[in-house]
């Protein structure tokens, strides 16, 4: 008699661009929890070996999509969605920045059925010295303000990466190529799915160079924000 296999609850969303020196130490940091898991590492037009450092790894369900060329954090978590076995899924930054151990605390929740989106929060807690660069901080807080505005619900962080959603909802939904961060808070109010925020601890990332340029980025950013409120509202 054949068992049959669980359902996958939880659908960990690595996505990733030339993060060979941090992809296996974050797999391998992902803690073991009480919830059905995958782990789906996006390698998002990688040129130092992202995809075959993430393949080597020794840990169990770990499954890699690799594509050329680069599209965009946007884009990897859209192919992520797409193809997550889990009920639910979180978004993980290779470069943990945000603690792969604190996923239970983000998706808890979920979980328990209080909310169906669990935004992560950087401004809660103190941040460890240098994590963030100075001009990054008030930056931050004014797209929190102006996406707190456009969704009718505080929020003290919209730019964290570390989300965790019902997946369902998001399939065939999502067209931003670039940081998809708006686009997901926006959705999912216009879907009226509950949004809740978790405070986390947020730390300088461990190895490699941040993608991030604060004005080109920025400007970027406050495109993506406009695009987002023209598709939805």
């Amino acid at each position: 008699m054949r068992l049959k296999k669980k359902k996958v609850e939880l659908s960990i969303l690595v996505p990733c661009y030339n993060e060979a020196d941090n992809i296996e130490e974050c797999i391998r940091r992902i803690p073991k929890m009480p919830w059905t898991t995958e782990i789906v590492v996006i390698d998002d037009g990688s040129n130092d070996g992202t995809a075959e450092v993430a393949r080597k790894t020794k840990t169990k369900n770990v499954r890699v999509i690799s594509y050329k060329p680069n599209h965009g954090k946007g884009y990897a978590i859209r192919t992520g969605i797409n193809t997550a076995k889990g009920t639910f899924a979180i978004i993980l930054d290779a470069d943990m920045a945000t603690q792969p151990e604190e996923i239970p605390i983000v998706v808890k929740p979920l979980f328990d059925g209080s909310a169906d989106f669990a935004n992560a929060t950087r401004f809660i807690y103190p941040m460890e010295e240098g994590s963030m660069r100075p001009l990054h901080k008030p930056g931050n807080k004014a797209f929190a303000f102006l996406v707190s505005l456009i969704i009718k619900q505080h929020l003290t962080d919209s730019l964290c990466g570390f989300k965790a959603f019902k997946v369902k909802p998001f399939r065939g939904k999502l067209k931003e190529n670039g940081w998809p961060d708006f686009e997901l808070l926006i959705k999912a109010k216009r879907m009226s799915m509950k949004i809740v925020e978790v405070p986390i601890n947020y730390r300088g990332r461990i190895a490699g160079v941040s993608k991030m340029k604060t004005f080109k980025h920025g400007y970027s950013m406050l495109k993506m924000l406009v695009r987002s409120l023209k598709r939805d509202f």
